[in-house]
């Protein structure tokens, strides 16, 4: 199931089209996350930088040092290897890799400002029940804060 969304608007068509898109994937290793990532093959043609983005779930205290959210054997990397395996076919576009920490909806909105995204691609439930609890709805705070368009998964 593919949900365009714009503001919590539903969407039927692909953002304005310019010379080169780019799309922030957040990808955890869901199914969800990796469907995404099916889209962003799908539409290689039009796209000319993909920013997969892995996010090391964290919670602020009120110490000095933020709280991770995910066990010991998450992997970054190793999720940011598997996705560019999955991109492997996209001729002519550019996947930059970044593995960050901290909020995720926080994280994937200031990327997506960073890079001056035309679509971020989120998944609508991730791979940890821990964090997803703590933080809450990541697809729902993305909708509501990213200045793109939002491609929720689920």
């Amino acid at each position: 199931m593919l949900d365009l969304a714009c503001g919590g608007n539903i969407l039927g068509a692909m953002p304005p089209a310019r010379d080169a898109l780019t799309f922030v994937v957040g990808f955890d290793g869901s199914d969800a996350a990796r469907r995404g990532l099916a889209y962003v093959g799908q539409v290689a043609a039009e796209t000319r930088k993909v920013v997969v983005v892995a996010v090391t779930p964290e919670v602020d205290s009120s110490s000095i040092f933020s709280e991770s959210l995910v066990n010991d054997d998450f992997d970054p990397e190793r999720l940011l290897d598997e996705a560019v395996k999955l991109l492997a076919d996209t001729d002519g576009t550019t996947v930059e890799r970044r593995a960050l920490a901290g909020d995720p909806a926080r994280v994937l909105v200031e990327v997506t400002r960073e890079v001056d995204a035309d679509l971020l691609i989120v998944g609508r439930r991730g791979t940890d029940f821990v964090a997803r609890t703590l933080l809450g709805s990541v697809a729902q705070r993305v909708i509501e804060q990213a200045s793109c368009d939002v491609l929720v998964v689920g």
